[in-house]
């Protein structure tokens, strides 16, 4: 009889490295005792094991603080900063009518900055630190599952990918959803190894966390169930019990999310190239994610430790590909919390390669991604330059100055507004004079304008019209209501555009003074 240990898929396998003794499995997944416990060999073994996840850890903690107040608050973490100074009911209110999908993390980031405040370091913290712990996790599984070599090398790969770096410094849930999979994962090879009751808990605990940073992430149980079938059928009710007792609490949060579906209307169609340009969106460098995909395929096999790296990676893509045939999801963001498993089958792939070999492959890979690092710490490396639109309101802006703000489409006149409120000091910031209500207040996640544009305006002589994204025509799709009004009584004396955004300063035309008619 052929070990089902053996059977490979039709991509090529490269057989692991034996393990070193403290780590070397006797059945494929558990841990076997040392035979020689205080032996050099066991001794270098188990310092190697120990780097594996310290050195990405710390790794990726630095390159998460590396700059991370340069980047300014792009629209999706404006959100998460106004959200989290919203008042407790405000808050509760808004989700059951917006972003219901992320109102747990709305919730803890309400703690976190009433604990920290709002800077952009406070902001960030949970996610810095949530890709750090990713980072040393990755480590540990690949060095639980295969070798340290493959856990050291795993994690360095993970921690030097720019989108790593990218979601590490974002206010956002990703890297929070990222970190459970991770967890999860190790969790569920830990129950596996040594099934008990306080291991499926603490499983369930992680789904839980899951699901509530993310739900679209809970597809990565699709993966973990055929881990199971394949590896260890004999623990699927035990699996399937933990699983389904940690998206119970996630099922509210789903219920109110698919009320508010049209949130995601604007995603675009799961087409084939869509699909051809994930390694690139995962990874932040298209060159990268198709070095990280060669290497994965060359390191899948139907080998216990590598079917484990394998479902969590392909599962989750193939399910919200189905998923976004029928709702729009397909946004590589949203299946960033496969890219550990990817870097784990990387690993894999160069489990012969000595040492210094796998971190010299660590050093390219980082060197590759260079451009893109330094890219995304800029000031407008998350793809909107909000400071610099607050710097030129306060150099450029008066005392009298108003300020006028586009539609709700796409995000258009509250982003605008979140970044002046957020980056222009008071005492400089233009007249919100159309504010009829503010913005997550009263269940609506937008502000409330003046139906009377032309009222709530009056005759300033400044009007500061700012929009999001580069615009030819600033005043294009202002509003039916304020459009004709500013065309009809400003001129555009200049504009301005800042990376995301464009700025435009409007005066007002001379009065025309009617002459008497000579007789």
């Amino acid at each position: 009889m052929v070990d089902d240990r053996d059977r490979t898929m039709f991509i090529p396998r490269v057989r692991a490295a034996d393990p070193p003794a403290e780590i070397r499995p006797t059945d494929g997944w558990d841990e076997g005792a040392a035979s020689d416990p205080d032996g050099p060999g066991e001794r270098a073994g188990q310092s190697l094991g120990r780097l594996a996840w310290i050195a990405p850890t710390l790794l990726m903690a630095v390159l998460g603080l590396v700059r991370v107040t340069w980047p300014a608050l792009w629209g999706d973490e404006l959100a998460t900063w106004g959200m989290s100074r919203a008042s407790w009911s405000d808050l509760w209110a808004v989700v059951q009518n917006f972003d219901a999908a992320i109102g747990p993390y709305y919730a803890f980031m309400h703690v976190v900055t009433g604990l920290l405040g709002d800077s952009e370091v406070a902001l960030r913290l949970p996610s810095m630190l949530a890709m750090a712990g990713a980072a040393g996790l990755v480590g540990a599984l690949g060095t639980r599952l295969a070798s340290p070599r493959v856990g050291l090398t795993a994690g360095l790969i993970f921690a030097v990918l720019p989108n790593t770096s990218r979601y590490a410094q974002e206010a956002r849930p990703y890297a929070i959803a990222l970190f459970a999979a991770v967890l999860a994962t190790w969790l569920l090879v830990r129950a596996i190894d040594r099934p008990g009751a306080a291991r499926w808990v603490a499983y369930a605990g992680a789904v839980v966390l899951l699901g509530l940073s993310q739900f679209v992430a809970l597809l990565l149980l699709a993966g973990h169930a055929l881990v199971i079938l394949l590896m260890r059928p004999r623990a699927w009710w035990a699996w399937l019990f933990a699983a389904l007792v940690g998206a119970l609490p996630v099922l509210p949060v789903v219920y109110l999310a698919r009320s508010q579906r049209v949130q995601v209307s604007w995603v675009p169609e799961a087409t084939l190239q869509r699909v051809a340009d994930l390694p690139g969106g995962l990874t932040g460098q298209a060159l990268l994610g198709g070095v990280i995909l060669a290497l994965a395929l060359v390191g899948m096999s139907l080998r216990r430790p590598a079917v484990v790296y394998t479902a969590w990676a392909f599962v989750p893509v193939l399910g919200l590909y189905v998923v976004s045939q029928f709702t729009p999801l397909w946004l590589p963001r949203y299946l960033l919390f496969v890219l550990p498993a990817f870097a784990l089958l990387a690993a894999t792939a160069l489990s012969r390669a000595p040492v210094l070999r796998g971190l010299a492959v660590v050093v390219v890979v980082a060197l590759v991604g260079l451009p893109a690092q330094l890219n995304l710490r800029d000031t407008d490396g998350h793809t909107q330059a909000s400071r610099d639109l607050g710097a030129l309101l306060v150099k450029e802006g008066r005392a009298d100055d108003v300020a006028v703000y586009g539609g709700n489409v796409g995000g258009d006149q509250r982003i605008a507004r979140d970044a002046v409120a957020r980056y222009t000091p008071t005492r400089n910031r233009p007249k919100d004079v159309l504010l009829a209500q503010a913005p997550r207040t009263g269940g609506s996640f937008t502000a409330q304008e003046c139906a009377e544009v032309a009222t709530c305006l009056g005759t300033p002589q400044r009007v500061w019209v700012v929009r999001t994204g580069r615009l030819d025509d600033p005043l294009r799709g202002l509003g039916d209501s304020k459009e004709p009004l500013l065309r009809g009584q400003y001129d555009v004396e200049r504009v301005f555009r800042p990376t995301g955004y464009t700025v435009a300063l409007l005066l007002r035309r001379p009065a025309t003074v009617e002459q008497p008619t000579v007789r």
